[in-house]
């Protein structure tokens, strides 16, 4: 029976690859989290919920005793547990390296003395900075914020441990995620949705004309349970990923109001408000080298990931 360590996976995304992985897989499940951003019922309120399947360790990934714990018997890794708050990363850029770089070197060591098989770094657009679009593998890294730099960081760790070590590691760019689960996301989609839930008027930073690859937590999962499975042609392999479109913030604000719209929800004019510092103002992926190499096709345009988002959250968010 295959056994894979999901660190961070009461959280946004590791809910939704946890739920992913059960439907997709008949793998057991075990789950790292330190609970400070996710809950542990975010991850019991998913709806194929298997205790029998699943076992959970509430630890930090810094700390050694606690991931030798969770990755017991465990075939693969995904590494999922991290700060992804730019703006934060700005504020406390230590604590941001912390968890972010130091988290991962001890997830890899683990990995490599416990002799799993395959490791999956979750990295994101963020280590490329500005860059002609779309972007893809090939580009070279040019990170605007220390949350970019500690990412290009645990890709840099991965390489070095497949070269190393020969430890199969896999690292992960991805594009804007959204999608159900996403109680307590500060990302555009969900915090959008819940300011006009809670009677707020968002605002947009900038002119609204940014772009993002806004990419659904079902095609994410399916990419990490691919990085998985597939035979790879190197020890350290490096996808982008997303829908290879683009979509402004303006855009999707009004990809949100037609929704919600439908749902009898009155949605106010977005505010726009001063540019961030160390943001992307342009990104969108090539995906071309996932879809060869993983095979990876994702399915969810964002009209329809944008409705069943908020579906979501008018059955299960409350302010």
């Amino acid at each position: 029976m295959t056994k894979v360590l999901v660190t961070g996976g009461c959280g946004f995304v590791g809910t939704n690859l946890v739920s992913y992985l059960l439907d997709h897989s008949n793998w057991s499940i075990s789950v790292i989290d330190d609970l400070s951003e996710g809950k542990f019922e975010y991850l019991t309120s998913i709806d194929n919920f298997d205790d029998k399947r699943i076992s959970f360790v509430q630890g930090d990934v810094r700390e050694e005793e606690d991931v030798e714990k969770a990755m017991d018997g465990c075939d693969h890794v995904v590494h999922l547990a991290a700060k992804t708050d730019v703006i934060s990363s700005i504020n406390n850029p230590f604590d941001d390296a912390d968890v972010n770089i130091m988290g991962t070197l001890n997830v890899l060591e683990t990995a490599l003395r416990q002799g799993t098989t395959r490791f999956v770094l979750a990295s994101s657009a963020a280590p490329l900075g500005e860059q002609e679009q779309p972007v893809n593998e090939l580009k070279v890294p040019s990170p605007l914020s220390p949350y970019g730099a500690s990412k290009l960081a645990g890709e840099g760790y991965c390489s070095a441990y497949a070269g190393s070590h020969g430890l199969n590691t896999v690292a992960l760019r991805f594009s804007n995620v959204y999608g159900p689960n996403s109680w307590h996301k500060g990302s555009a989609v969900a915090l959008f949705i819940k300011q006009i839930l809670d009677g707020h008027t968002p605002i947009i930073f900038g002119s609204g004309e940014q772009t993002r690859d806004f990419v659904h937590t079902e095609d994410i999962s399916q990419a990490i349970h691919l990085s998985l499975t597939r035979e790879l042609p190197a020890n350290y392999e490096l996808f982008q990923l997303g829908t290879g479109v683009e979509t402004s913030v303006d855009q999707l604000y009004s990809i949100i109001k037609k929704y919600l719209n439908q749902n009898d929800i009155d949605v106010p004019d977005a505010i726009h408000g001063e540019e961030r510092p160390g943001e992307i103002f342009k990104s969108f992926c090539d995906i071309s080298r996932a879809s060869k190499v993983l095979g990876y096709e994702p399915v969810i345009d964002i009209e329809e990931g944008i409705a069943s988002t908020i579906q979501w959250f008018l059955e299960n968010y409350s302010s």
